[in-house]
């Protein structure tokens, strides 16, 4: 813990121009200077300057940008069956070892979804009203299962699947006490590692940090690319060393369809000595607002983003017909752990702030009383995960079926939005009803459509045969370990 003067703090802050957030501290109460004290120990302000220079000269030095196609990726749906089984093999083989972990991004809280816990705790309306960690979980516990059936001495109590979950300030606490409060979901306790990523202050386009009250700084997470160091200052990085972790799978938690720890993709990325790897999609339209994989003019890998890419090139195809700026990068990627590590220890300064301008709560000039803007008034500043492609050694992609493994929880239910609790329910229920036809089972969905496979039964509609073969099945239905 910091243990600096606080005076010596607060005359840094002045000296380094940001001695306005104090403005209000000589009439808070003793509770509510802790508070702030506790804020302002948090932020190292020369950071937050230099940041705010950085962000000014990259805009600065901004040029027409140029790219090309990025060619590296093979379709799932193509490969042949002795390759796609090969890959297959050499990926539960890496998870028998021990030596693929998992790396969960859930720091984002549900408030477009009209809530305010974490949005791992979300139900999207299953029979079973299992949360998106549960249904995580268990699909974690029946992936052990079939590694176990594959290899013998394979022991889930010994070498369980690491899991490795980076929350924010605003979830840490309440997701360890989740987990905890549910045992784990039946996995083991020492195979979990909880760390939080960095918060940031919120900022205003001339620099000058805001306060969210006369007795709090408007402090936001650094985006998903603050991953990097989170994973070093968290030790994580280091836990992942000392368990022999090779690859990392990592994937964010509001996508209900994600293939934990692919062994597919796993052994494809570790077949083609990539350091990393990324699952793709297919846009579903010219105009879809998607990052898509490129190259840069360094003939880097990179995502180039929707605002950056031009109207010529949105639309351009190839001699197939297929769109050459095609492959949507969905945030379900792969790392091997030397290049984290390489990231962790040298790296970390080149990755650069996003801006967001934002609507920011803030403290009235007079009263310090905490005020909602009706314009965005300031920045908030954010790394991006993708921006470590063009710092890989070789990176490849695999296209997967976006209906098989791809739809993110992202809003409100009841207002025929796209990525919200109904189209999740509607994409599951879709997968698992694929699962039930093609064991030989019959759907009767005169009635919902509803649909549920517990992944403890059946991780990709394996073991079911035996259990709806020549059945039908009245929806809604859930086929759990008692059915």
């Amino acid at each position: 813990m910091d243990t600096t003067n606080f005076d010596d703090i607060r005359n840094e802050w002045i000296e380094e121009g940001q001695g306005h957030v104090f403005n209000w501290f000589d009439k808070l109460s003793n509770e509510e200077k802790l508070n702030f004290e506790n804020d302002i120990r948090k932020v190292n302000v020369k950071e937050v300057n230099k940041d705010y220079k950085n962000v000014l000269q990259d805009r600065d030095e901004q040029k027409i940008m140029k790219y090309e196609h990025f060619e590296n990726v093979l379709t799932l749906n193509k490969i042949k069956e002795e390759e796609k089984r090969k890959f297959e093999t050499i990926g539960y083989e890496l998870i028998s070892k021990g030596e693929i972990g998992i790396l969960l991004l859930a720091g984002g809280q549900a408030t477009r979804l009209g809530t305010t816990f974490p949005k791992g705790f979300y139900d999207v309306g299953l029979p079973s009203k299992k949360s998106l960690f549960q249904i995580q979980a268990e699909r974690i516990y029946r992936l052990q299962q079939l590694v176990s059936e594959r290899f013998n001495e394979y022991d889930q109590e010994i070498k369980p699947i690491q899991w490795y979950i980076m929350t924010s300030e605003a979830t840490h606490s309440e997701t360890i006490k989740f987990f905890e409060n549910k045992n784990y979901f039946g996995l083991k306790k020492n195979a979990f590692f909880f760390f939080s990523q960095s918060m940031i202050p919120c900022i205003t386009p001339e620099g000058k940090i805001i306060n969210e009250s006369g007795s709090k700084l408007s402090l936001s997470p650094n985006g998903n690319g603050g991953l990097f160091k989170a994973l070093s200052t968290s030790g994580a990085i280091d836990d992942m060393r000392k368990k022999g972790i090779k690859y990392i799978s990592q994937y964010c938690v509001d996508n209900i369809l994600i293939n934990m720890a692919d062994p597919i993709f796993m052994g494809y990325m570790h077949d083609q000595s990539a350091d990393c790897g990324a699952k793709v999609v297919s846009k579903s339209d010219p105009k879809e607002p998607v990052g898509v994989m490129a190259l840069n003019g360094q003939g880097k890998p990179f995502v180039l983003e929707y605002s950056e890419i031009d109207e010529q090139s949105k639309f351009k195809k190839d001699e197939n017909g297929q769109l050459v700026f095609n492959y949507a990068h969905i945030c379900i990627n792969a790392f091997s752990f030397e290049f984290l590590d390489r990231i962790a220890k040298n790296h970390l300064d080149q990755l650069k702030y996003h801006v967001a301008y934002k609507k920011i709560p803030s403290a009235d000039s007079i009263s310090g009383v905490r005020q909602t803007p009706s314009s965005p008034n300031g920045w908030k500043l954010e790394k991006f995960i993708f921006d470590v492609f063009p710092l890989s050694k070789k990176m490849v992609c695999l296209e997967i079926e976006r209906s098989k493994e791809f739809s993110p929880l992202k809003n409100c239910g009841g207002l025929n939005l796209p990525d919200s609790p109904e189209t999740c329910l509607r994409d599951i229920s879709n997968l698992c009803k694929g699962f039930i036809e093609n064991a030989g089972g019959k759907i009767d969905n005169s009635n919902s459509t509803i649909c549920e496979v517990s992944p403890l039964i059946s991780l990709n509609g394996e073991n079911l045969k035996n259990i709806v073969y020549n059945k039908t099945f009245i929806l809604p239905i859930e086929i759990n370990q008692n059915k």
